[in-house]
């Protein structure tokens, strides 16, 4: 599936690419040519939004697809904020089928009604052997065999198995029959009012309500999910509420569609925001009727962290002073009916959740442990047993989510930042004799960056003297936290542009100097004023020279990494932006290293 997936990708991007060719001039597909497929797919998409080229690009991918995203829900690979305005429910139908086949390998139910267009195998075998396969003509007949024709239209499909075998079994003495559904008909349905697309519909007769609901594409923004109308032979035939479907797993209201039959979607009348510590937070939709105890239903209940006896906090709009109250509601109280535009807020109580950090290495009782209130990275390591006399507290690695979360949002900033100066570059033709050894060392760090996943490591002090004396210092953790404390290191690694990317022996007598010749030596490609130590705790310093070699002091553990020259990134001046980006890079390879 993964490989099936990936040949859909790149299959996906030539057909982009060559979409996008016959708006670009010959020198920007000169220059978009140098590019990598993927990188040049990116640049190529950005290009087309600026140039308002987005809806023939979409039409393209339609035509080769059976279920795309909505146009609305497809972000283009970028964070945007969902409909604030939707209730729940609504992004259920994020995916709009494009084709609408009706489905012919569905096993037939015994209420199923038979009709004109189904087609039935017969087997007649004893005295008589015959085998036909026969359409319900419009009439509503069935050729059988020596008997002729059989209405069997408007009848169950269990219903009209026992008929033919008691027809046989009376006419023809001897002879066995079977029955079987070979091919189902189709139908034609309307799905209309505030539907995603509504329509006319041919769908298979074996198609329900829920089924049309998906056909469709669901409801729009506007759309009602629970008060759903089946119109059949021109009169209301029921009302559907599909949260019976989406919320509690419940299809006994599905009901099974007829040629003819008409879904109308009204526009949704009643909303309730639902806020707080609830399972399922969030907007939805609400019957005539319904109280705050069927809201908090809709919301899965409270979560773990809420008291019993915790009020509820609620608010609504006084239809006779056109004001907005709120009230403070107990249990006994949350039969109140709700009121369109109300909302049902609770807290939680702090502290109920569990948190935890986990600390491994040279410690004494490596492990997980819960985080109380209040404490510190020094309480964690004293319940830890303290670090082992071989453990190098000047080395350790604290990992935090809300670090890696910021290091990753930095990193695609900049892949955009760097895929914005090609773009400018390209389409305002400011560069000359642009070839593929200016544009490919680009493209592939925007790849890097945009596939990273930083580890998320903080600097940080643990000596126990420092954070008893500095209290400053000894920070609160938080959950998710992890600590890893490595063996005292004896060694220098030397990684970059050098001949020989090593790791050797310490030797605190010996500078930077020292480590590279025993390295090899710098590449061609090496930026001699760009030299930078990692320290084991995870700082970086920028190597100083002077006459008599580096005055920087190394510490077992450092890493020494030696830069790329940023030369072929000068004709669109991107030396400034690029040499930090790779800082960057070479840190969060160094904290990877550390942990594995």
């Amino acid at each position: 599936m993964k490989t099936f997936k990936n040949k859909l990708l790149f299959l996906s991007i030539l057909f982009y690419v060559g979409l996008t060719f016959s708006a670009v001039s010959q020198q920007q597909r000169d220059m978009l040519e140098q590019l990598p497929p993927d990188a040049r797919a990116s640049i190529l998409e950005k290009m087309e939004t600026q140039e308002s080229l987005t809806e023939e690009i979409e039409e393209a991918f339609e035509e080769g697809s059976s279920l795309i995203i909505r146009p609305e829900n497809d972000n283009n690979a970028r964070e945007e904020e969902e409909c604030p305005s939707c209730i729940f429910g609504y992004s259920f139908f994020q995916y709009s089928p494009t084709t609408f086949a009706p489905v012919s390998n569905t096993p037939v139910p015994a209420d199923y009604i038979l009709g004109p267009g189904d087609k039935l195998t017969i087997n007649l075998y004893g005295s008589t052997n015959r085998k036909v396969d026969s359409f319900i003509t419009r009439e509503g007949t069935v050729l059988i065999p020596t008997l002729g024709p059989v209405t069997l239209v408007g009848m169950k499909y269990n219903d009209a198995i026992n008929f033919v075998k008691e027809k046989v079994n009376t006419e023809l003495p001897g002879t066995e029959v079977s029955v079987s559904l070979k091919e189902i008909r189709s139908i034609n349905i309307y799905v209309l009012g505030q539907a995603y697309k509504p329509g006319k519909y041919t769908v298979s007769g074996l198609s329900t309500l829920s089924n049309a609901l998906f056909v469709a594409g669901g409801v729009n923004e506007f759309g009602s999910l629970r008060n759903i109308n089946l119109n059949r032979n021109d009169e209301l035939y029921t009302n559907y509420d599909f949260y019976e479907l989406l919320l509690r797993g419940k299809k006994n209201s599905d009901i099974r569609l007829q040629d003819g039959d008409v879904i109308f979607i009204p526009f949704i009348e009643n909303k309730v925001s639902i806020g707080g510590a609830f399972k399922r937070p969030g907007l939805y939709e609400f019957l005539p009727g319904e109280t705050i105890s069927d809201a908090i239903d809709l919301a899965g209940g409270f979560k773990s962290n809420v008291n019993k006896v915790t009020n509820i906090e609620y608010s609504y709009i006084d239809q006779d002073e056109f004001i907005r109250k709120y009230e403070s509601l107990s249990q006994e109280n949350f039969a109140t009916e709700l009121i369109n535009g109300s909302t049902v807020n609770i807290f939680s109580q702090a502290g109920i959740l569990p948190e935890v950090i986990k600390i491994s290495g040279e410690v004494a009782r490596p492990g997980e442990y819960a985080i109380r209130p209040g404490d510190t990275i020094l309480n964690i390591i004293d319940r830890a047993g303290g670090i082992t006399s071989t453990g190098f507290s000047e080395g350790a690695v604290f990992l935090r989510k809300s670090v890696a979360e910021f290091q990753k949002t930095a990193f695609k900033r900049s892949a955009d930042e760097l895929e914005q100066t090609i773009i400018d570059t390209i389409t305002k033709g400011s560069i000359k004799n642009i070839t593929e050894f200016t544009l490919t060392p680009i493209t592939s760090l925007i790849k890097r960056l945009r596939a990273i996943d930083p580890p998320g490591r903080m600097v940080v002090d643990i000596d126990r003297l420092t954070l008893k004396t500095n209290p400053a210092l000894n920070f609160r953790v938080q959950d998710g936290d992890s600590l890893f404390i490595p063996k005292r290191p004896d060694s220098i690694s030397v990684v970059g542009e050098v001949l020989n990317s090593s790791t050797l022996s310490f030797n605190p007598e010996e500078g930077v100097d020292y480590y590279l010749e025993l390295s090899g030596g710098l590449k061609d490609s090496a930026d001699k004023d760009k030299i930078f130590i990692i320290y084991p705790n995870g700082k970086s310093e920028l190597v100083k020279k002077s006459l008599f070699g580096s005055s920087n002091i190394l510490l077992p553990g450092s890493t020494v990494y030696v830069s790329r020259d940023p030369r072929p990134f000068d004709a669109i001046n991107l030396t400034q932006i690029i040499t930090p980006i790779l800082a960057n890079l070479a840190t969060t390879a160094a904290a990877l290293a550390a942990i594995d």
